[in-house]
């Protein structure tokens, strides 16, 4: 059954169809959610509040064929809530790379992809949190520019903008790290001089 199939019949209250809907986006959700706000816990907590939010609202959606921005628009807003008001600063799990503690490989290579992955996430959080929307949605969600502009409810030259200055902030982030970090390892083996 297609996507609009669902949202037609959820439309009509079938809660079987909303079950469907979940199934397809939780993890897409989850994911989003979890890289605005640096909570898994949150996280969970935004995502169930959108699909309740979703099963109230869904009659107000006109175009069955733009659910996906107009759930991602909503998804937005109540991450963007939770987000402010949970200013402190929260441990953060590595979304990146989940691994059994039991298969952990310590192989050279895997552990310069998470020094990677967590300098790049880590980079992510220091943007504003209008920069790390469209950075979240753009690479980790796929959606298009016009996609976005939906979603955030702005003009796609300012997704656009807003793309460019967070590209430009996280390349020059990620080449001070990356210099930092090879002058720390050169040090520790004694080879920085």
């Amino acid at each position: 059954m297609s996507e609009e199939e669902l949202v037609i019949k959820i439309q009509s209250g079938d809660m079987n169809a909303l079950g469907e809907l979940f199934e397809i986006y939780k993890n897409e959700s989850f994911k989003y959610s979890y890289l605005i706000t640096g909570s898994k816990y949150t996280s969970e907590d935004i995502v169930q509040e959108a699909f309740i939010s979703c099963y109230k609202n869904i009659k107000s959606l006109k175009n069955p064929e733009f659910f996906k921005s107009w759930f991602f628009k909503m998804l937005t807003r109540i991450a963007w809530r939770y987000a402010k008001k949970d200013k402190k600063s929260l441990p953060v799990d590595n979304i990146f790379e989940k691994l059994d503690e039991k298969n952990i490989d310590t192989s050279i290579e895997q552990y310069l992809r998470k020094e990677q992955n967590n300098n790049l996430y880590a980079e992510i959080e220091k943007l504003d949190l209008k920069q790390k929307t469209v950075i979240v949605l753009y690479y980790f969600n796929g959606l298009t520019v016009s996609e976005i502009a939906k979603v955030m409810g702005c003009f796609e030259g300012t997704v656009k903008s807003r793309l460019h200055s967070a590209r430009k902030k996280l390349k020059s982030s990620l080449i001070k790290c990356n210099d930092e970090y090879n002058h720390r390892n050169l040090k520790r083996v004694g080879l920085d001089g």
